[in-house]
């Protein structure tokens, strides 16, 4: 008997859908490393990375976004 239940497709929490995502960008040339409620994530420089679009409401992306170290876009 396996140790775990697999799940099929369309028992997911969440479909992949690219129009409920923004895109987040490090526009510096050193990582940052993000305080987020889920924990804590390294964004590294030049990269970007796929996110919900409550990102924007964290008060340090907010403040970095304000600096022009990071830019958040629809994807």
């Amino acid at each position: 008997m396996p140790l775990f239940r697999q799940r099929k497709p369309g028992q997911l929490e969440r479909d992949w859908d690219p129009e409920q995502f923004v895109t987040v960008r490090n526009t510096t040339n050193s990582n940052i490393l993000l305080d987020l409620p889920t924990g804590y994530f390294r964004l590294d420089a030049g990269r970007s990375f796929r996110m919900t679009p409550d990102i924007a409401g964290v008060p340090q992306v907010k403040d970095l976004v304000a600096a022009g170290q990071v830019e958040i876009s629809k994807a």
